[in-house]
């Protein structure tokens, strides 16, 4: 559900734990200017229709040695019968230099997206990871020189 389909109350409720989702319920209170219990009330009523979901930390990717960031477009080379994308996707998203790993329309079959250390950790993590996997076949990769976060990055 956007943002824009809550209350007023609900999305600035939102809007506060997106930027810090280890807020207090008293500092949410006191900034918004209501009382305490009804900003805990709201935030487990969003919880139960599943507007938060979970609250979470955002690790410094580049602080912990994974500055480089990269998408692999992959095609998939498996047989019909035997092997299935959908279990592709999920050995792939296994590896732990994985982020994340769409099965997509067009060209390609796949969109892994990727971190590693540098160019070598990159090259390895493809030929000794990713190149092993039954079902993935030709790959390109991309590799990613700057991020720009869009406004609905927070619902990713």
């Amino acid at each position: 559900m956007p943002t824009s389909e809550l209350d007023a109350k609900d999305a600035s409720i939102v809007g506060m734990l997106k930027e810090d989702s280890r807020a207090s319920t008293q500092a949410i209170a006191d900034t918004l200017g209501m009382p305490r219990v009804t900003v805990h009330d709201r935030i487990r009523r969003l919880q139960e229709r599943g507007v938060v979901q979970r609250f979470t930390v955002e690790l410094g990717k580049e602080e912990l040695g994974w500055s480089l960031h990269a998408f692999i477009l992959a095609n998939w080379a498996g047989d019909r019968g035997e092997t299935d994308r959908r279990d592709v996707a999920q050995e792939i998203c296994g590896m732990p230099f994985v982020v994340g790993c769409h099965i997509v329309t067009g060209q390609w079959d796949f969109i892994i997206e990727v971190l590693a250390k540098n160019m070598e950790d990159l090259g390895d993590s493809i030929l000794d990871g990713l190149s092993a996997v039954q079902g993935v076949g030709h790959t390109q990769t991309l590799v990613s020189f700057y991020n720009f976060d869009g406004a609905a990055k927070a619902l990713s």
